[in-house]
């Protein structure tokens, strides 16, 4: 069994790396285990270019993003750790995102529903913001099954070592060898049916929708209780379908930017000469 853990913090022995390395050495001695740092990636911005596009098509750039693709599709399990910055995630996670694109429309190479569990250490509490869903949904476009996520409100390097936070980590890291998901989520809190997101618009007229999986239903307060329920999907947005629905939609747009460039090109030549840019 070959599981990566994936450490998206820039901070040397920090609580994302000591929580990676501490789930690693739980598991089994026979397993083949491997760490990466995504800082350590040379990660170019996306481009926007579409070049990746139609299917079988690859990433242009010339920069480390398909050793890292090669390194998740060689690992059986994945283990996430990945810091809050600011109310969301972390950098090196929505540079990947970005560049998902390449990816989608390979959706048998992708989708093999490995196990994968997250954790997302923070500073201030309730300040963690979106963090936890973006690294569900970095997860899930790489096509991974998130099995379980775990928010620690923990500072400097070392804190993550208390009893009931070693307790919870441990426990991620043995349902990786049993294959058991893991609830450590707030049972005050609403959740998306579909995806256990935590970011739900709630409509005035009784209805709500996930922001991040796109799913949708009705709600209603019972008794002194919210309850939702969902309303069935044709395709659901993580799904293999609703990857491969995406790069077909966005195929569909390449073509016709290349049907109508001459028009785009028109609207453009009247903003080529309007400079305004500042200069570094």
């Amino acid at each position: 069994m070959k599981v990566l853990g994936l450490v998206a913090s820039p901070r040397k022995l920090g609580n994302s790396e000591i929580i990676v390395k501490e789930m690693l050495r739980s598991l089994p001695d026979d397993w083949d285990k491997e760490m990466l740092r995504l800082n350590d990636l040379r990660l170019d911005l996306c481009k926007a270019c579409y070049a990746c596009l139609p299917q079988g098509k690859s990433c242009i750039l010339p920069d480390d993003l398909n050793f890292f693709l090669a390194r998740v599709r060689e690992a059986d399990k994945v283990i996430i750790a990945a810091p809050v910055y600011y109310l969301g995630q972390h950098t090196t996670l929505k540079l990947i995102n970005d560049r998902m694109i390449s990816i989608q429309n390979d959706s048998d190479e992708y989708f093999k529903n490995k196990q994968c569990v997250i954790v997302v250490p923070h500073t201030v509490k309730d300040w963690e913001g979106y963090a936890r869903e973006a690294a569900m949904h970095f997860a899930r476009f790489l096509g991974l099954n998130v099995t379980g996520t775990l928010l620690v409100n923990k500072t400097l390097p070392g804190d993550v070592l208390d009893e009931d936070s070693l307790t919870k980590i441990r426990r991620l890291a043995t349902s990786l060898v049993d294959n058991s998901p893991v609830d450590f989520r707030d049972p005050t809190l609403a959740y998306c049916p579909d995806c256990g997101s935590s970011l739900l618009q709630m409509h005035r007229n009784g209805r709500w929708r996930c922001v991040m999986c796109g799913s949708a239903g009705g709600w209603a307060v019972k008794g002194g209780e919210l309850s939702i329920d969902i309303a069935p999907a044709e395709i659901r947005r993580f799904s293999r379908k609703g990857m491969d629905e995406h790069g077909h939609v966005l195929t569909e747009i390449k073509e016709e930017y290349l049907r109508r460039r001459k028009e785009v090109a028109a609207h453009q030549e009247i903003y080529k000469d309007i400079n305004y840019w500042l200069k570094p």
